[in-house]
């Protein structure tokens, strides 16, 4: 038998797990709240806040390599 594995990377935004706290400002204020039920809506709503820092190659996820160590 053949088990596949795979690795999933991503860039997330608008989570509530407290890792950015609600008074966080990088220049303006967080536009979610760690406890609203749609973080993720508030965040895409809120895009003329932030889409205009979003450019060029800093804008996107870049890995280098991955490595697995154990499965």
């Amino acid at each position: 038998m053949v088990l596949r594995f795979f690795i999933i990377l991503n860039v997330a935004v608008g989570g509530t797990n407290y890792y950015f706290p609600d008074d966080v400002s990088n220049p303006s204020a967080k536009p979610w709240s760690n406890t609203s039920p749609t973080a993720s809506s508030d965040f895409w709503n809120a895009r003329a806040q932030w889409l205009s820092t979003w450019q060029g190659d800093d804008a996107h996820l870049q890995v280098d390599y991955v490595k697995v160590f154990a499965v």
